[in-house]
């Protein structure tokens, strides 16, 4: 098996860390914490009593758990993260409620003396979270369907501005040169016909223009694009409409360096600068364009030294709300802007000072690899739902291929359950299976924020054996003995056994194999 720098390992780790959604870790905190109240009391009523009213909530409240870890390391939005939290908890409080509105109007507290009823109200928590996070993942998804319906409709406006105020102004130009030169013999038709290409252009150029606001940036295709070429001729076609502003670029990057971006980035350039140069009220106008990069990102920064953007543009900048037909102030040109970056996979951002407005667009650094168009790096760590699915299927049966070691070699698989107060084989089982989703997800999420220098070996494998040692040194070597002392099982510490390394290593190797598989079965 490759072998890992712990510096690489360190490198993920820190991407995987600013990449996670902690509210989802709510979840799934609130998951565990019921989980472990659950089965500590329902085994005191017996072993049946523990089947029925123990097995199924400890399975509901597992399940609960690791979706706490899906959403902190999935591909979801953050909004819709918090709006399931919110409801989780909406859920679980309000099951409190009601379970305590009944005891007292019953006239008595005394049946939560008994660990069977205490048993009975963690259960109806446990209902009480899942049912409250189903609600939010409905709600979220409403959420989510319904501002993507208000941006279409805004989008829809937006492109109805843009008819009336660009096509139309052009058209009425055009017209008007026609009659023109008609009525008089001083204009030549080399003049008129000048002033006709040079509007069909622009209505041309605003048609291309239509299909990225209606669809919102999307189905564009992608190149890897040199960042200075466009950048310089972006500069150079304003610098040529408006000589009499000041310009300055700097480019503090590589000749060849290169973005995810289409055919269209140089005039997102032109459109920044000339609206520095256009809406600039000072004396002298000038404009900074700078070109920075980082591993993975490359930032194109216009500042101009104007009176600063309006509160609307920066808003929409910032937050990325179309701006609607009744708002004129907003122009159509930075809705552009924003949706073409946004289908990059990059951001905007601006900022006003005394000094004047700073725009940045902050893009993918890439490389071109026989045409096709690989990022570096990406901003968002953004498990699909099918890498999720996936990477939890792996991590089941890779629990099955460490757990029958434990067993057959040391009969350790009950002592697992112990952990949650129960040492039966059937909790061990289930525990050590939701303890492997978990730490499988957090794999999956390592392996997409690892360095994209690393072979494609390494990168399964190598994460996979770092991760696998760092669980028996840590997890296994030194959490659960000292986990398993706190519920009075003796046990050495660190717990370092042979057997533990066999059945980790054979975990790691597994779990590598099967993501890996499926990765290149069904791409995401």
């Amino acid at each position: 098996m490759p072998a890992l720098s712990g510096e690489t390992m360190l490198d993920s780790i820190r991407s995987l860390g600013s990449g996670v959604s902690p509210t989802g870790l709510v979840v799934a905190g609130l998951g565990f914490l019921l989980t472990r109240f659950t089965v500590t009391l329902a085994v005191s009523d017996g072993p049946m009593a523990f089947v029925f009213g123990g097995v199924l909530p400890l399975v509901l409240g597992l399940g609960l758990s690791a979706f706490g870890v899906a959403l902190a390391v999935g591909e979801f939005e953050r909004a819709f993260v918090r709006t399931v939290t919110l409801w989780c908890l909406a859920g679980t409080g309000a099951m409190f409620v009601l379970v305590l509105v009944t005891l007292v109007g019953n006239g008595s507290m005394g049946p939560l003396s008994t660990a069977g009823s205490r048993s009975y109200l963690s259960n109806f928590l446990i209902g009480g979270g899942v049912g409250g996070a189903l609600t939010g993942v409905y709600a979220g998804r409403s959420n989510r369907q319904q501002h993507e319906l208000e941006q279409q409709a805004a989008r829809l406006d937006l492109v109805n501005r843009i008819l009336r105020d660009r096509v139309l102004n052009a058209l009425t130009v055009i017209r008007g040169r026609v009659e023109i030169a008609e009525s008089r013999d001083s204009i030549g038709p080399a003049d008129v016909l000048s002033v006709i290409d040079d509007r069909s252009a622009g209505v041309q150029q605003v048609v291309e223009n239509m299909k990225h606001i209606t669809r919102g940036g999307t189905d564009l295709s992608l190149d890897a694009v040199p960042v200075v070429p466009c950048v310089e001729s972006g500069v150079d076609a304003v610098r040529e409409t408006h000589p009499s502003a000041d310009y300055d670029l700097r480019a503090d990057v590589p000749a060849d360096l290169r973005v995810q971006a289409n055919t269209m980035l140089d005039n997102l350039v032109a459109h920044l600068v000339e609206n520095a140069v256009v809406y600039n009220d000072s004396d002298s106008p000038r404009v900074e364009v700078g070109v920075t990069a980082t591993e993975d990102t490359v930032a194109i920064s216009v500042s101009d030294n104007g009176p600063g953007l309006p509160e609307r543009q920066l808003d929409l900048l910032t937050r990325g709300e179309i701006g609607s037909y009744e708002d004129r102030s907003t122009g159509f040109g930075l809705d552009l802007v924003r949706l073409l970056v946004q289908s990059y996979g990059g951001r905007t951002a601006a900022t006003v000072t005394g000094d004047g407005t700073t725009v940045t667009l902050t893009l993918p650094r890439v490389s071109a690899e026989d045409g096709v168009v690989k990022a570096t790096s990406d901003d968002v760590l953004g498990l699909s739902p099918r890498r999720l699915g996936l990477a939890a299927g792996a991590s089941i049966i890779a629990a099955v291929v460490m757990g029958v070691p434990i067993q057959v070699l040391s009969g350790g698989v009950p002592v697992i359950g112990a952990l949650y107060g129960v040492q039966n084989a059937l909790v061990g089982w289930l525990t050590h299976g939701f303890h492997s989703v978990v730490f499988g997800l957090v794999y999956a999420a390592l392996v997409r924020t690892a360095p994209d220098h690393l072979s494609d070996r390494l990168q399964y494998y190598g994460l996979a054996l770092g991760w696998s040692l760092t669980l028996w040194l840590v997890a296994a070597g030194f959490v659960m003995p000292v986990w398993l002392s706190l519920v009075g099982i003796e046990a050495s510490l660190p717990n370092l056994s042979a057997v533990a390394l066999l059945s980790h290593l054979l975990w790691g190797g597994s779990l590598a194999a099967l993501y890996r598989y499926g990765c290149r079965v069904w791409p995401p």
